[in-house]
């Protein structure tokens, strides 16, 4: 079943945020509301641009990480009445583009969320042998 976004907005880099509703109901009139914020980012060549890759590097990424790679950022808020629930979202979703908005926004975000990936990928696969 495919989801239908909340919001989605369109960034300077090339990607795409999607901000999904996933609140449920846990209660005669409560619920748990939840704002999951997703960026999918096909791992290319295009997207290093800090520091060249090898071929090989790119490849080692590639096959480690797999493509695409996802940003994922959820928020919160238990206890919700029935008739808040709109507004709660509402405030979490301008708080989550307030906040963390811009930092996603950054022309560099894409290309540092798939290093760091690939350094903890590597870390913890030592760490397993």
């Amino acid at each position: 079943m495919k989801r239908t976004p909340y919001r989605k907005l369109d960034l300077d880099h090339g990607h795409c945020l999607e901000v999904f509703d996933d609140s449920r109901k846990i209660g005669a009139d409560a619920w748990v509301v939840i704002m999951t914020a997703i960026m999918k980012i096909p791992v290319e060549t295009s997207l290093f641009t800090s520091e060249p890759l090898s071929d090989s590097e790119f490849d080692d990424i590639l096959s480690t990480l797999g493509s695409p790679i996802e940003y994922r950022y959820q928020l919160k808020r238990n206890m919700i009445m029935a008739h808040e629930k709109d507004d709660v979202l509402e405030n979490l979703v301008n708080t989550f583009f307030e906040n963390t908005g811009r930092y996603v926004a950054n022309p560099k975000f894409p290309e540092k969320l798939a290093l760091k990936a690939y350094r903890e990928r590597v870390e913890k696969d030592k760490k397993k042998k």
